[in-house]
């Protein structure tokens, strides 16, 4: 593991935070694992919905870039931690609700 002398929170909220980290060229996010898993859930809504859609190439390319933080967060965890995912912490009821927001903010863009 690659361990940096020093680290800097700069912003904390509650799914995260944006830390400097000395030798990067700004600030950087740091995602907690209940916010990944908010990710994880909403992005496979959108994947199931997004043959409803007529314009799909942006829609595509960013569904694939949170496939890659994902799956990439989920191997790290269970190389080095040995869990096999995030745990789940929203309850179906708020991921419906945030999905379809985000489905709304698709079609406005759409």
């Amino acid at each position: 593991m690659k361990q940096y002398e020093e680290l800097a929170v700069l912003e904390q909220g509650d799914d995260g935070a944006i830390v400097s980290i000395r030798g990067q060229g700004g600030p950087c996010v740091l995602l907690g694992p209940e916010y990944l898993n908010h990710l994880d859930l909403v992005l496979g809504r959108a994947i199931a919905q997004l043959h409803d859609l007529p314009k799909r190439g942006g829609v595509e390319l960013l569904i694939a870039e949170f496939q890659t933080l994902l799956s990439t967060y989920a191997d790290t965890r269970a190389k080095y931690e040995g869990v096999s995912g995030p745990t789940a912490t929203k309850s179906l009821v708020e991921a419906l609700a945030e999905l379809k927001a985000l489905r709304e903010q698709l079609n406005a863009l759409l």
